[in-house]
């Protein structure tokens, strides 16, 4: 019986920085400034509400931001004791900065931390599994809705294209369960974590994020949906979610009249299959055909082979790692 081929989201960040992969991207990347506005932000430091050092952080942010298209959400703004107080205050898009500081500065910290669920709904309204996707937190106390922001950050990386929480803790003891979670879900997305005690250190921070450079989307092979002379196969030494080559591919005998296009036909009929190759009769000394498809998140290689052999990736799959030299 044929091993079902598994089915993963796309890997994004963590696998591009240890394998070279590429993500394909076209348009100016998008970015979802996410703001705690629950009660603690009435907090003073050095008798200056948290609420009014945030305003004026982000207001330095907006005046040097380059990163492309921004939009603005707010949780704990509206209701107190409500964990579903989330709201986009700005939708993503050019030209957003007046709007973005308009609702900066019209926020009455009320409530509840449900970081979690705010990371969640920017993900989502940043496309993220379709597109390049960075959320940018700036929270000053930890999760209070039940819910685990480090799981989150995981689960994001592993389903988003090339999803990034870079996170700011404002006025967080390092070490505390807030310090642990905030850091945790930046470390599994792959962005950064920023400590701001104060005024000076929250626009320090703010700044440093703004700046990160976003790294240029390099070109995916043209033809990437039938290459001829090369087998698609599995990164040595790799594994995603625990797994290895074997339990992420379906192998597949071929008749000896059957093609590199029915190869081809196999991973476009499985939802699965993010790609695939033909191996020619011949191949290894096997007297047949065979057919290999790959699932999707699998960290991918092209290898040169000889005549004969085709490989391919699936329309719509937008990751592909560097062809070496045949």
């Amino acid at each position: 019986m044929i091993k079902p081929l598994l089915t993963f989201g796309l890997l994004a960040t963590a696998i591009a920085a240890a394998a070279g992969l590429h993500a394909a991207g076209k348009h100016a990347p998008k970015t979802m400034l996410v703001l705690d506005a629950s009660g603690s932000m009435w907090g003073q430091i050095n008798g200056q509400t948290k609420i009014a050092i945030a305003r004026e952080a982000v207001g330095s942010m907006l005046d040097g931001w380059r990163g492309g298209e921004l939009g603005l959400m707010a949780y704990g703004h509206r209701r107190k004791g409500d964990c579903a107080d989330i709201e986009v205050l700005q939708a993503i898009g050019p030209n957003t900065a007046a709007g973005i500081r308009k609702q900066v500065n019209a926020l009455n910290p009320k409530g509840m931390t449900p970081i979690t669920a705010s990371v969640r709904m920017a993900a989502e309204q940043l496309r993220y599994t379709e597109q390049k996707a960075t959320v940018i937190l700036v929270s000053d106390g930890e999760e209070t809705c039940n819910a685990d922001p480090c799981a989150l950050g995981k689960e994001l990386e592993a389903m988003g294209v090339d999803f990034t929480a870079h996170v700011v803790g404002f006025d967080i003891q390092k070490g505390s369960k807030a310090d642990r979670q905030l850091q945790c879900l930046a470390a599994n997305t792959g962005g950064r974590y920023v400590h701001a005690r104060n005024a000076a250190e929250l626009d320090d921070a703010l700044g440093k994020i703004a700046e990160t450079p976003t790294p240029p989307s390099p070109k995916v092979k043209q033809a990437q949906e039938w290459i001829p002379g090369y087998s698609l196969d599995w990164v040595p030494g790799s594994q995603l979610e625990g797994v290895e080559d074997g339990g992420g591919t379906q192998a597949m005998d071929f008749r000896t009249n059957q093609t590199a296009k029915d190869c081809q036909a196999a991973c476009n009929a499985n939802a699965a299959c993010a790609g695939w190759h033909y191996e020619p009769t011949g191949s290894y000394f096997i007297e047949h055909p065979r057919c290999f498809l790959k699932g999707k998140g699998a960290p991918l290689m092209l290898q040169a082979q000889d005549k004969g052999w085709v490989a391919g990736v699936k329309p719509g799959v937008q990751i592909i790692l560097d062809t070496p030299s045949k």
